[in-house]
């Protein structure tokens, strides 16, 4: 067998053990296509996310072949985020310079740092650990349960106005819940939200607004994010009805998410496999 495996090969070597110029590709290089995995395809698509937020907010975003950073008054700290387009070295990483730096200087009052790798320890660097939430993936065309029959039979509609992303804010705030936002209409989702490529849904149940779920199909793949259900319509089924509607949205393309351990199970339900758990570190102004 002859010649050099390089690039996307995952090789940078040739068969008689000659280095090329190119690093073998890890998956997170400075040049590694997007769509090299699913993976990358769904940080590109969250970045996004983040970043029509912030700017919806008048916030400030940045991207690098490193990490993706928006960061604006939201009170929602989960849409303040530093989105690692690679591992980091260590904890002295010149990366997380940066990062704190950029929100040093935001209006953010709080922030994460998401990674699809393990880290470091970062305490010592002022941040908070958050978690591991799952990355949960689903294939394009594959089946979806039919309700309980227990289920409610919520109304789905879509996000077109202000005063619906304000109605949808209510109860993302109250679902979540996001204490900083209680009482103060706009300072979690911005009004300018209607209308962009960031789906916003509402379920509604016996005409009484229960769930929202936001979605946004982008880089080969659509990303269910932002859900959030009130405590008295928790496992009625309006939760999986805001899943089936988003599901629509491109239901040729994998849909993906991230969960805590609480959705997780309902997102198994629905066809979902959970793949690997990222690392969630949180900060906030001092």
């Amino acid at each position: 067998m002859t010649g050099t495996f390089s690039g996307r090969s995952g090789f940078a070597v040739t068969p008689g053990g000659v280095k090329t110029g190119r690093p073998a590709e890890t998956g997170w290089l400075p040049d590694t296509p997007v769509d090299d995995t699913l993976l990358r395809q769904f940080l590109h698509n969250q970045a996004e996310v983040c970043d029509v937020i912030a700017e919806g907010f008048a916030g400030d975003v940045v991207r690098t072949p490193e990490v993706a950073l928006a960061a604006s008054s939201c009170v929602v700290p989960y849409l303040n985020e530093a989105l690692l387009f690679r591992p980091l070295h260590d904890g002295d990483d010149g990366l997380l310079d940066e990062i704190e730096r950029f929100f040093a200087a935001s209006a953010a009052p709080s922030w994460v740092l998401l990674s699809a790798w393990p880290t470091p320890p970062l305490s010592g660097r002022g941040w908070q650990l958050v978690g591991h939430p799952a990355f949960v993936v689903r294939s394009p065309g594959a089946s979806v349960p039919a309700p309980a029959p227990s289920a409610v039979t919520a109304a789905v509609r879509s996000a077109m106005t202000v005063d619906d992303v304000a109605a949808a804010e209510r109860i993302f705030v109250e679902g979540y819940p996001i204490e900083e936002g209680a009482g103060r209409p706009g300072a979690a989702l911005p009004g300018s939200l209607a209308g962009t490529a960031v789906s916003v849904r509402i379920a509604s149940a016996d005409g009484v607004d229960v769930a929202v779920g936001m979605g946004h199909v982008a880089h080969g793949c659509l990303n269910l994010c932002g859900a959030a259900t009130l405590p008295a319509a928790r496992r009625t089924g309006a939760w999986g009805a805001l899943v089936r509607a988003r599901l629509q949205d491109a239901a040729d393309l994998p849909a993906v998410a991230f969960t805590s351990d609480y959705s997780r199970p309902g997102f198994e339900h629905l066809g979902f496999v959970s793949v690997l758990r990222f690392t969630m570190w949180m900060q906030s102004h001092r």
